[in-house]
């Protein structure tokens, strides 16, 4: 209750909704106030969020922060694709994107170097899968689409091979409690990882082991089990 979650998601939510709305309608307003958000998040000195997450999901008395904290910025990711539809707008001027570029850049390479990050790339269920989706969306977002390319070439053999089974199953997440939950949460990190993939030539929607382990037997799988519809 004491820390940023809260007020990223706030951030993130009305972001989203302001840069489709001047998409949608063209209204300058949106674009404007969507610009002044962002800039008081990420760019402005006395506001702006440090590029990294030390301190992420710290437990006061036995850790100030832990690897496991980086899934906290997953939706960044998402907020970036967004981002881009303010280019037409004067609101959002090239320092401004650049500026973003640079502290993304920044976050990229803590997560890439630091004990948190390295740790979290170590992760074998969703903490790793989302790890990569943020390395990769960041990397191709501050134009370093040679680390973006690495880490979307490793997802094959190293994330779904390891954590789909032939038949669908995701058993790192179906050990969870609330095993419905995390494998849906995980298999929504394994898609855009593979739209990632289309921006660095990396087919990973067809992608299969000898066996049959892919994403389409993960959809199927959580599939049987969903509501039908009307």
């Amino acid at each position: 209750n004491q820390g940023d979650p809260v007020a990223m998601g706030k951030m993130d939510k009305a972001v989203r909704a302001l840069c489709l709305g001047y998409f949608l309608s063209g209204t300058e307003a949106y674009a404007e106030h969507a610009a002044v958000l962002l800039r008081a998040w990420f760019l402005d000195s006395a506001t702006g969020m440090n590029p990294n997450l030390a301190y992420g999901q710290a437990i006061p008395g036995i850790c100030e922060g832990r690897g496991i904290g980086i899934i906290d910025t997953a939706s960044l990711a998402g907020l970036l694709d967004v981002v881009g539809l303010l280019e037409p707008s004067p609101a959002w001027s090239a320092a401004d994107r650049q500026g973003l570029e640079r502290w993304v850049g920044a976050y990229l390479d803590w997560l890439l170097t630091s004990k948190h990050g390295r740790d979290e790339a170590k992760a074998a269920n969703n903490h790793g899968t989302w790890y990569d989706v943020q390395v990769a969306a960041f990397a191709l977002f501050c134009g370093r689409p040679e680390v973006a390319r690495q880490t979307l070439e490793s997802v094959g053999m190293r994330r779904l091979a390891k954590q789909i089974e032939p038949d669908g199953r995701q058993p790192h997440e179906l050990a969870r409690t609330k095993s419905w939950s995390y494998s849906i949460m995980n298999l929504n990190g394994f898609l855009p990882l593979a739209q990632l993939g289309r921006h660095a030539d990396v087919d990973l929607w067809n992608f299969a082991t000898a066996d049959g382990r892919s994403l389409r037997p993960a959809l199927d799988f959580l599939a049987a089990y969903g509501q039908p519809g009307p």
